[in-house]
């Protein structure tokens, strides 16, 4: 099994991680290696401070350590963090293991605990480094036990043993990722809109588990990133997954989005309209090669065709019938007679035998996003077409 991600708190974690090469060396100073955490930290949008350091440069302990997130004007107490195996690499520090205390936080009535959070192989660049490893950081691996949302002492969420991997940088090869969570359980019985409770109780969704799996690539160099497996899936329900192609993601745009963001939140509270240009401007210089957002039915397609038909006092092949004759007519306002003639064939294919649903967008030369939205404003009849889009059934 192989990721999703938690805010702000679990986005910490990977701010703090680096890529792992196994040279043996000689150990590093302890306060270098603290101000070198705290200098990637920054570029992640996180300041770091703490009261003490305890041990020395090859296995140290960082106390009373906190964080504030970027326009944020409360930190974060994560208690010591402990660090272990550190050695140089050159002019390259790597911290074999770090491993954070158990800790929890509260907001507006909801609690948040989290357990179990380590990184292996962390890189720390030197001061003044321009690498990628320094400006985005990386790591070998990443694991938390747990994460659990309680309220008045009732679970709301929970997620377990997350794990996360990466490889190092090469010139010749982009660096992968992958990552999953074994379990998440949701306890659905605790929202409020009496009309969505009595749907989710009829399908007997009452509480869901699953579980998340992902995996991609990244080139540094042509900013080519590659989300080949993102999956969300339900027992009993199904499979939600997307993919994703784009190009124009490099190390310069990274930067250019971080000194954007510093200067948002800077201004908070003002008048950001050149920030807002601006962010607008740095994406234009994404492209999209593709996507696909895909559902693999695992029997909720059939419970709410016999809830809907329950409701209307029908067969669940009535409203099959139904879904299948009003489909064309609401697509007709779109002024897309081939869309809506592979979406309607498409859909009463998956409505006859539920097996899965895809949205394919692959068009024949990279797409810049630009255009993409520009379309989308003044001829959206016609991006279907721009971006080849494709919707099939049961494949």
């Amino acid at each position: 099994m192989s990721y999703p991600r938690l805010r702000p708190h679990a986005y910490l974690c990977a701010g703090l991680m680096a890529v792992f090469v196994p040279h043996v060396a000689l150990a590093a100073d302890a306060d270098e290696v603290a101000a070198r955490l705290k200098a990637l930290m920054e570029k992640q949008g996180m300041e770091a401070s703490w009261s003490g350091i305890a041990g020395d440069g090859s296995r140290m302990t960082m106390e009373g350590v906190t964080v504030k997130p970027a326009g944020e004007d409360e930190a974060v107490a994560l208690g010591d963090i402990e660090l272990s195996d550190i050695r140089e690499d050159g002019d390259t520090i790597i911290v074999g293991t770090l491993a954070m205390p158990s800790y929890t936080f509260s907001n507006e009535g909801v609690n948040v605990a989290i357990d179990g959070i380590s990184v292996t192989g962390l890189e720390l660049a030197a001061d003044g480094d321009d690498s990628v490893a320094a400006l985005v950081g990386y790591y070998e691996s990443a694991d938390m036990d747990f994460l659990r949302v309680t309220r008045e002492g009732r679970s709301l969420f929970t997620l377990e043993q997350l794990h996360v991997e990466m490889s190092p940088l090469s010139d010749d090869a982009p660096l992968e990722f992958s990552g999953a969570a074994e379990k998440f359980t949701a306890d659905l019985t605790t929202i409020e809109d009496a009309q969505t409770k009595a749907v989710i109780q009829a399908l007997g969704y009452e509480t869901i588990n699953g579980y998340l799996e992902l995996s991609g690539s990244w080139s540094p160099t042509d900013g080519r990133m590659v989300l080949d497996q993102y999956d969300i899936s339900v027992d009993q329900a199904g499979t939600i997954g997307m993919t994703f192609d784009i190009g124009g993601y490099t190390t310069e745009f990274i930067q250019a989005l971080r000194d954007i963001q510093a200067k948002m939140g800077e201004t908070e509270g003002q008048d950001q309209s050149a920030q807002g240009m601006a962010m607008l401007g740095l994406m234009q210089q994404l492209t999209l090669n593709g996507a696909t957002l895909r559902f693999d039915d695992d029997t909720l397609t059939q419970k709410a065709l016999e809830f809907v038909a329950a409701q209307q006092g029908a067969k669940p092949a009535a409203i099959v019938n139904q879904a299948k004759a009003i489909l064309p007519f609401a697509m007709a306002q779109l002024n897309n007679p081939e869309l809506t003639a592979a979406v309607s064939a498409a859909v009463g294919k998956f409505l006859d035998d539920p097996q899965s649903l895809e949205i394919r967008v692959a068009p024949e030369t990279p797409l810049p996003f630009a255009m993409v939205a520009a379309g989308a404003m003044t001829a959206p009849q016609a991006l279907p077409q721009q971006l080849g889009m494709k919707i099939t059934a049961n494949e």
